[in-house]
């Protein structure tokens, strides 16, 4: 006697069918016994076991946060030859699961179903050896199921919208938020099983939550990179992705025009530790083999470079780091993926600060670190010891963010690109710089290494350092921070405060000059930010 149990839906509803196939429609609650629609009673006595474990092992693989995708069940029974209440001498359940389960986790489910649950299964016991068993099948990717699609099938804009975490058993549209410390264990064995990484990844938030990994994966996929980490801030990845490969007596190289902060690591910091480190100029790529020693762990470069926007040749660097054995750390804050992956050329780590465009709204902090799986497990340990964790929330925001990232990066190149050249022809304005100029010095090289310009643009205004502090506050509209990557256009003096922890001569080796005004290009309309850029000129005259 045989009898195959069919999903029907994501709920629990099953049809059974016999062998001639008579099907029997099944719910939660399954009626046992009895005639229905063809069934003979000893055929919907075994329908009925099968649709009440199904039920039970359904809800406890969910509860492990198993995603199951299509249940199917096979049972086989033999007749006894004795006369009633002895029905079966032997039923064979056994259950085939589509989907991403563990089979411990299989194991688990299908023995407390035997010694706990399916009251069914407790009734035949005592007439009849039941044994279970089961198969784990893999999901087959679909047109429909984003997520199983290997990357190079979808476009940019795709992957950024439909890589999402797991459905709960909510069925939600929208990936929820996870605002939990920590991840509860169904038993004393599951939670052996996480802490030594064969069971749930999730444990504590501090290394492991839901929102953050949907953030990774996300951005792994449009850095092109096989593993990532998300920390609490840009200078926590930047940190962890240095600190985590150097020790006492290593050397790192490391372009000269760096964010302050960066510089302040490099140069106080790590030389704390017994790292040493050596400056070179990011447009001068002959400095860089020359300032290799043999004790040199780690190449470390932001391109285009904050704020001077200057340009290394990445595939120049990628082979130069792989000749010597040195890892290459690229800082791609203010490219994005969407305009440039340095991965391609052979950055080793790509950071990030995810505050910035990630955002684009200037409401959470966020850092990444991507790369190859060996790497960033280095840096997941690091990260894990000493704390520097993303918050749920913020994962969340910043993962929702990229689905609209390629649209804000578009519009956001646009307009920078309307006012560097409006600018640039100004005569209040003694120079501009905008990668996708053709005055700037590397107008080849960008043109060849990003998709667009950026939506940075740098100018000096003609008149020195009081001609710029009287233009900065006569702004109307513009935005006086910080802060980049928003969708209000941003105006700042980076001597004063960006790169303020560099002395005059360190920030004029880089570029930046008393007069230097680093504008981050927002979404409003360019003739708005134009205006008011324009009438600021006028009155700080």
């Amino acid at each position: 006697m045989k009898i195959t149990l069919q999903r029907q839906n994501e709920a629990y509803h099953f049809t059974a069918y016999n062998a001639e196939g008579v099907s029997l429609q099944l719910d939660a609650s399954p009626e046992i016994g009895g005639q229905h629609q063809g069934f003979r009673p000893m055929e919907s006595l075994l329908a009925g076991l099968g649709g009440c474990a199904a039920i039970d092992v359904i809800t406890i693989l969910k509860k492990q946060r198993q995603t199951i995708e299509d249940v199917r069940i096979e049972i086989t029974a033999t007749r006894r030859e004795d006369p009633l209440p002895k029905i079966f001498e032997t039923i064979q359940v056994t259950f085939f699961v589509t989907g991403t389960v563990e089979a411990a986790r299989m194991d688990k489910a299908l023995a407390l179903v035997t010694e706990k649950y399916c009251s069914v299964y407790h009734i035949l016991s005592q007439s009849a050896a039941i044994e279970f068993d089961y198969q784990l099948l893999e999901v087959a990717p679909s047109e429909e199921d984003f997520t199983q699609i290997e990357p190079p099938h979808q476009q940019f804009e795709t992957l950024a919208i439909r890589t999402q975490a797991p459905r709960t058993p909510y069925n939600e549209h929208a990936v929820p938020m996870f605002l939990t410390s920590s991840f509860v264990f169904d038993d004393a064995e599951s939670a052996a099983q996480a802490f030594a990484g064969e069971g749930t990844p999730y444990i504590y938030s501090r290394f492991s939550n839901p929102n953050a990994t949907e953030l990774v994966e996300k951005m792994c996929l449009l850095e092109g990179t096989e593993a990532g980490h998300a920390t609490a801030s840009g200078m926590a990845a930047m940190f962890a992705s240095i600190a985590a490969f150097v020790q006492q007596g290593d050397h790192i190289v490391a372009c000269r025009s760096v964010f302050g902060n960066t510089h302040r690591i490099i140069t106080e910091i790590l030389p704390g530790w017994g790292v040493d480190y050596t400056y070179v100029d990011i447009d001068q790529p002959e400095t860089w083999e020359a300032a290799i020693r043999p004790n040199t762990k780690l190449f470390f470069a932001e391109t285009p470079s904050n704020p001077a926007l200057d340009f290394i040749d990445l595939a120049w660097l990628g082979k130069l780091t792989r000749k010597h054995g040195i890892l290459l750390n690229i800082d791609n804050c203010f490219a994005t993926p969407y305009l440039q992956q340095p991965a391609k050329y052979g950055a080793d780590l790509v950071t990030h600060s995810a505050t910035k465009w990630i955002d684009g709204q200037g409401r959470v902090l966020g850092g990444m670190v991507l790369g190859r799986a060996e790497l960033v497990k280095e840096v997941f340990a690091f990260a894990r010891r000493t704390g520097p964790a993303i918050s749920p929330f913020n994962a969340w925001v910043l993962s929702k963010s990229l689905e609209t990232l390629p649209v804000r990066m578009e519009r956001h190149c646009a307009n920078a690109l309307y006012l560097a050249q409006r600018l640039d022809e100004h005569p209040e304005i003694e120079s501009v710089k905008y990668p996708h100029l053709p005055s700037h010095p590397q107008y080849e090289l960008a043109k060849r290494q990003m998709k667009l310009g950026g939506g940075l643009f740098t100018c000096v205004v003609k008149g020195g350092l009081e001609r710029g502090k009287r233009f900065l506050n006569a702004l109307n509209m513009l935005s006086l921070t910080a802060n980049l990557g928003d969708t209000r256009t941003i105006a700042t003096h980076p001597a004063s405060t960006t790169h303020s922890k560099l002395s005059p001569e360190q920030r004029a080796a880089v570029g930046i000059s008393d007069g230097l005004i680093r504008f981050s290009v927002g979404l409003e309309h360019a003739t708005d930010i134009m205006a008011d850029i324009e009438q600021a000129l006028q009155v700080s005259k």
